[in-house]
């Protein structure tokens, strides 16, 4: 058990909570000033604190709605960026912080808490501290990036309006606005964005010569490969690797707590 202090962010903490998110995920500067801008607007976060300094952070977005058919739409949090500074691992820092963070988002009235295990091995983890565990899956498809359809860029907003209509009457995640603006932004940063193709709308960045879709819903199904094909060759890539949701066949995704998250729920919104 730590002996630190676990307690929510304050804005002078965010400068040590950039760096140790450089120091433990590698992503760029422009990545964390951004997110740590628009943190207010979107959650809050815990950190761990000791001798006067962050040691670990548990960041925590708020505001999303499960939409299910029922009468009211359940708030979702989603629990992001857990990191402890690695000469302070190994003492439960990391379950304090995953524990104070599941608090906090129901405090700011998140009635289903989520996260997407960085690795693998992670999913018994938060199985064992919070008794969350899959609930959705998906599958990995990889195609040769191809001039087949014309794309365009939208906006969050725009790309918002797109996807509420294509899943009308189909259980999904509905991202609050500023969340949404988020993952434009996270998808840019990387050289990709939001993008409307054929009858398909996507968000996509860019990986070395790979055009990685972390979503893409169509109105047709079976026109995905050809959507993917053509937004990676948009970005200038030479192959696009694709996510589609799955039964239990396929890989581990969104974790939770169990039934708390239809099984045939479009879910998709995650910020790795």
């Amino acid at each position: 058990m730590s002996a630190c202090e676990i307690r929510e962010y304050k804005l002078f903490d965010v400068p040590a909570m950039r760096k140790l998110w450089h120091e433990t995920f590698h992503d760029p500067e422009e990545l964390t000033e951004i997110f740590y801008l628009m943190l207010p607007d979107m959650g809050s976060a815990v950190v761990a604190v000791e001798d006067k300094k962050v040691i670990g952070m548990a960041n925590v977005i708020n505001g999303m709605e499960l939409i299910d058919g029922g009468k009211d739409a359940p708030i979702c949090g989603y629990i992001y960026a857990v990191a402890v500074s690695p000469e302070y691992r190994g003492r439960g820092i990391g379950k304090e912080l995953c524990l104070e963070a599941e608090k906090l988002a129901k405090k700011r009235e998140s009635s289903i808490v989520c996260t997407l295990p960085a690795e693998a091995s992670l999913y018994d983890w938060y199985r064992e501290i919070m008794g969350i565990e899959t609930v959705l899956y998906r599958k990995s498809f990889e195609t040769k990036c191809q001039a087949l359809e014309m794309c365009m860029e939208l906006s969050s907003t725009e790309y918002m309006l797109w996807r509420e209509n294509m899943l009308r009457g189909e259980k999904h995640l509905h991202p609050s606005n500023i969340t949404l603006e988020w993952e434009k932004q996270f998808c840019k940063i990387f050289g990709g964005g939001l993008f409307a193709c054929a009858s398909g709308i996507c968000a996509a960045m860019k990986d070395g010569d790979t055009c990685v879709i972390k979503e893409l819903v169509t109105a047709f199904p079976g026109e995905e490969e050809r959507i993917a094909a053509s937004v990676g060759k948009h970005l200038g890539c030479e192959k696009t690797l694709y996510f589609l949701p799955s039964g239990p066949e396929g890989e581990p995704y969104l974790a939770a707590l169990p039934g708390s998250i239809p099984a045939d729920t479009v879910w998709n919104f995650t910020f790795d």
